[in-house]
């Protein structure tokens, strides 16, 4: 007798015209000899190997952790200080004392303790305790407020001179970089009424000056009899206009070019 076969279709992805035979004397012998024993993993051929710990660089006083070099700017860079090293919790202060020795700067750079090169006279400002920094664009001197004294009730502030602006716009980016998130950046402008005031009184003077003129002038050329006065030629209320357009042209030009000057600072301020 010939085993019974049969047919079945399953899930979306056999072709609807395939079909899988069965052949239903393999389950009378598993029924025989019982289920197949299952398969254990053998102890010792899959081991765990512990990884190492990761070591992670020693903390190091520099701009950065990790980093191998500090920032440090000298004289005659800065104008106000002999010397500004900037580590990764701290700015130093040098007092002016000349130019300072390359050595010393290499060493600072190099990661040599700075209280002992710099001595007592340095000036340490703790960058947690800093409030508000300002930059002024125009005589490239950077200000910091900040706090001192037990529970932080003094508020002192130092300014930092720089010879060039590039000097300037790199102290205060590393300065902005290391204090974080928690600065919000304000540029300064000055106050717009006094931007506009001058050329906006000049402006009027002239529309006011021209429109005078040139109505004087127009009711002289309709109303007064030729030769009664004696007038040049070329003043005419169409060259007093035009000559007023040209001075409001140039005064609105000058308005536009205050009114969109850059602003004179700027100021890092922390929240809260």
């Amino acid at each position: 007798m010939r085993p019974q076969l049969k047919s079945f279709r399953s899930g979306p992805k056999y072709d609807s015209r395939t079909t899988v035979r069965v052949d239903h004397r393999l389950f009378g012998f598993y029924q025989l000899v019982g289920p197949l024993p299952q398969w254990r993993r053998p102890e010792g051929v899959f081991r765990t190997r512990t990884m190492p710990p990761v070591v992670q660089p020693a903390m190091t006083d520099t701009t950065l952790p990790g980093a191998t070099r500090r920032r440090v700017w000298a004289a005659p860079e800065v104008r106000s200080h002999s010397l500004v090293v900037m580590t990764f919790g701290k700015i130093y202060l040098s007092p002016v004392a000349g130019t300072p020795k390359p050595e010393t700067v290499s060493a600072l750079e190099n990661g040599a303790d700075v209280e002992a090169l710099l001595g007592p006279s340095a000036m340490a400002i703790d960058l947690a305790m800093v409030r508000q920094i300002r930059l002024d664009l125009v005589t490239n001197t950077l200000t910091i407020d900040y706090l001192v004294g037990q529970g932080s009730v003094s508020r002192l502030r130092v300014a930092i001179g720089f010879a060039t602006s590039e000097a300037a716009d790199t102290v205060f980016t590393k300065l902005w970089r290391r204090l974080g998130e928690g600065f919000d950046l304000t540029p300064v402008k000055p106050d717009l009424i006094s931007i506009v005031r001058t050329p906006l009184a000049a402006l009027g003077g002239v529309i006011a000056a021209t429109a005078a003129l040139a109505l004087t002038l127009s009711s002289i050329h309709d109303f007064v009899s030729p030769g009664t006065l004696d007038l040049p030629e070329w003043l005419d209320w169409r060259v007093v206009c035009g000559l007023g357009g040209v001075v409001m042209a140039i005064l609105q030009i000058w308005l536009y070019r205050r009114y969109t000057r850059p602003p004179v600072r700027l100021e890092l301020v922390r929240r809260g």
